[in-house]
């Protein structure tokens, strides 16, 4: 399995819970590879931090799916972190599983239309089913029964993706009035799934809510990743669980 994410916030504690960990270093990428071990089954598991932005999402991807741990390839990936919410129902803390994703800054007109992604030939991206349902189904049954995570409700739903950090209620109401059925926006997991597309290997984005996108969206989200940290480790337990 791969996992990635933008910050070591996101991933948190996953290096604790591998073992025989190695580390590939690419430029300033740090790639670890290493076992996880679950009631004796054994899943390799390739992981880093790309940081933040579509193009570093895009190259930290192709390293991850170029790596190998032990002559065994990347069957899966996961792209995990935080994200603000554009649906209004949305609270902080709410986790988020695309169904889909959308490049909200893809804009080739006249060529093309709005959000199309041209080496795709169209706008959304589209995740593994299976996997986006394992997991759903896995969250819905494990997270009511544990109470030392503060998570909230669950969703399947639209991700945006674009190089910017949204602050802005003016800009939260125009994608949400141009992409109907949004839940969230972020910079980096539609880059991701644009690349796993690509490469024909199943993919998924998982977010937690730490804002709601507007103009206190910088403090709230510095606050919310002291905290996140701890827990995010949970939620990739449950990913893989789920496999």
């Amino acid at each position: 399995m791969g996992i990635l994410s933008a910050m070591p916030e996101e991933i948190g504690e996953i290096l604790d819970n591998l073992i025989n960990v190695d580390k590939s270093t690419y430029g300033d990428l740090e790639l670890f590879s290493g076992e996880w071990i679950n009631n004796d089954k054994k899943v390799f598991v390739s992981t880093a931090w790309s940081g933040w932005g579509k193009v570093s999402a895009a190259r930290a991807t192709v390293r991850l799916l170029s790596n190998k741990v032990k002559s065994h390839p990347v069957e899966k990936i996961l792209f995990t972190g935080v994200a603000g919410a554009v649906d209004k129902r949305l609270k902080q803390w709410d986790i988020i599983l695309s169904e889909s994703v959308i490049q909200h800054d893809m804009d080739a007109r006249p060529i093309f239309e709005k959000y199309v992604i041209p080496a795709l030939q169209k706008k959304n991206i589209y995740s593994s089913e299976k996997m986006l349902n394992d997991l759903f189904n896995k969250l819905k049954n494990e997270l009511p029964k544990d109470d030392n995570y503060d998570f909230g409700n669950l969703y399947k739903g639209i991700i945006a993706t674009g190089d910017m950090f949204i602050s802005d209620r003016k800009k939260i109401k125009e994608l949400s009035i141009e992409i109907p059925n949004l839940f969230a926006v972020e910079m980096e997991g539609a880059a991701f799934a644009q690349v796993a597309q690509q490469e024909k290997v199943e993919w998924l984005v998982m977010r937690v809510i730490s804002d709601n996108a507007n103009e206190d969206s910088s403090i709230d989200f510095n606050s919310f990743l002291e905290t996140y940290k701890h827990k995010s480790f949970y939620l990739i337990k449950c990913f893989l669980e789920s496999l």
